[in-house]
């Protein structure tokens, strides 16, 4: 059996896109490989979709060191039984303050009604508490609805305690504004009065008008300045 001319013949020396046949030439193309598609161009079988990708444990250590790096960072904690006792204390405060402001205002009324009853008091002094009694009532009715409005939603619950300091800051600032605003209606009308008596008695007017003037001055600064410090300690906590 004859040897075919392939098997006979050595192609070691032909260039590796040429192969000759019978004198025949034939030309083979080279295959680029880099424009071969991607395996990812490559649509996925039911069974690669169900498998993770390969790269989602990068992304996860990704994502784990942007949280150490987040957790890392210093930002200022509040202290939450500092806060709530002295939301307590505030609250205990307020509240003996409205039972002070209750019994005064129980007083003035009182006083009223026993000089109605006796009828020789003058007119400027059932004036004076008459208005004094009525400015009363309004305050306290005033300051009831503030500290309700802060005592119904007041709890000791520490995930509240940044809420409830708030509250309470919020709830002192609009006592301290009643207050202020007192000053201010108070001080006519005490200045009138006096006018009035002074003028009755022949008196000189100055010393009681130097006094009472001071003492609603110091009233109100001294308000002034508790307003500040609570809008400061307000500033603080929207910050926590």
């Amino acid at each position: 059996m004859d040897k075919s001319i392939l098997d006979n013949e050595d192609t070691s020396s032909v260039e590796p896109n040429k192969l000759e046949t019978h004198g025949v030439i034939v030309k083979t193309n080279q295959i680029d490989v880099l424009s071969l598609p991607s395996q990812k161009n490559v649509p996925r079988s039911e069974k690669d979709k169900k498998s993770p990708p390969e790269d989602e444990p990068a992304l996860d250590e990704n994502w784990l060191l942007l949280a150490r790096d987040w957790q890392s960072q210093p930002y200022e904690k509040a202290d939450i039984k500092a806060l709530l006792k002295q939301t307590k204390n505030r609250t205990w405060l307020a509240k003996s303050l409205l039972v002070i402001d209750i019994i005064a205002t129980v007083g003035l009324i009182i006083t009223l009604l026993v000089g109605c009853y006796q009828g020789d008091w003058g007119t400027a002094t059932m004036a004076y508490l008459a208005f004094g009694s009525i400015t009363s009532v309004v305050f306290v009715y005033y300051e009831i609805k503030i500290r309700l409005r802060m005592w119904q939603h007041c709890c000791d619950s520490p995930d509240k305690a940044v809420a409830n300091a708030i509250a309470g800051v919020e709830s002192s600032i609009k006592y301290i504004k009643l207050i202020k605003l007192s000053c201010w209606l108070f001080l006519p009308a005490v200045n009138w009065y006096i006018y009035v008596m002074v003028k009755e008695s022949e008196k000189s007017p100055w010393p009681p008008f130097i006094f009472i003037n001071i003492f609603v001055a110091i009233m109100w600064l001294i308000s002034h300045w508790f307003d500040k410090k609570r809008h400061k300690e307000l500033s603080q906590l929207g910050l926590v």
